[in-house]
């Protein structure tokens, strides 16, 4: 467990998913206590050890981590995609009036 809880909000989220209850009341005080549980303890093989071997690969690869820096930083609320798209669309509308005018004035000469 201590490679799976290293701070309060490793615990603060595992709370809220309901995978552990804290009944110690602070977070970081549960964080702590998993981190200490297997100081002295030496084992070879976790069960979960596939599992976050996948993980890890899955968050190293670069364009995953793009995509969520991408909606972290840039699209972390819903009117913010609404609004790229709006601009997409005047973009193309754009280049469609530029098309059409350039065609009116080829036709009339």
């Amino acid at each position: 467990m201590d490679s799976l809880i290293n701070t309060s909000k490793d615990v603060e989220l595992l709370r809220r998913q309901g995978i552990i209850r804290n009944y110690m009341g602070d977070d970081e005080a549960v964080a702590q206590m998993f981190n200490k549980m297997g100081d002295c303890v030496a084992l070879n093989d976790s069960y979960y050890n596939e599992t976050s071997r996948k993980v890890n690969a899955y968050c190293n690869k670069k364009g995953n981590v793009w995509m969520a820096k991408l909606r972290r930083e840039y699209f972390h609320s819903p009117w913010a995609l609404l609004s790229v798209l709006a601009a997409i669309v005047l973009l193309l509308l754009t280049a469609a009036q530029t098309a059409f005018a350039l065609l009116s004035y080829k036709n009339q000469s």
